[in-house]
């Protein structure tokens, strides 16, 4: 229970809510080590350990939980099955703002999904992005609640 703190942190980082069910997932990826696990030896450990989930659930975690970075996928070495373990932390959280293009306001988001998607779709088409902070340049909807005066394009930082 010592590396439970890490572990909620990891979902919190991710942007996820930490849940029974992922709290229990990583305590068992991670109990299994650098060699990984399968799914259905997670769910399989889970319910040994008495948490009650289904293996749908157990699936759909790891899938999300791969998506975000928080696992790695692989392959064991005796057999074709498809493992899991824990993915490096994350040396620190990169910002996603959204930033006015008239007055400079900025405004952080919760980004660590919305920068997966966003590096997803990078991949798919062949192209890695940056790793700095990612910003949306957008226009405040009422000009006069804008704090205009800033020249166009100057962003917050």
């Amino acid at each position: 229970m010592s590396d439970c703190p890490t572990l909620l942190q990891r979902l919190r980082d991710a942007g996820l809510r930490p849940t029974t069910a992922r709290i229990g997932i990583l305590q068992v990826i991670q109990a299994a080590g650098a060699c990984g696990v399968a799914a259905d030896d997670v769910f399989r450990q889970m319910l040994l350990r008495g948490t009650r989930v289904s293996v749908s659930t157990v699936y759909r975690a790891i899938h999300q939980l791969e998506f975000l970075g928080v696992l790695l996928q692989g392959r064991s070495d005796h057999s074709l099955r498809t493992t899991y373990r824990l993915g490096p932390v994350a040396q620190q959280p990169v910002e996603v703002r959204m930033a006015c293009r008239g007055c400079a306001r900025s405004v952080a988001l919760p980004g660590a999904q919305l920068r997966s998607e966003v590096e997803r779709r990078a991949a798919e088409q062949g192209m890695q992005p940056a790793m700095g902070e990612l910003v949306f340049q957008v226009d405040c909807l009422a000009p006069q609640t804008c704090r205009a005066g800033a020249s166009v394009g100057r962003l917050a930082s």
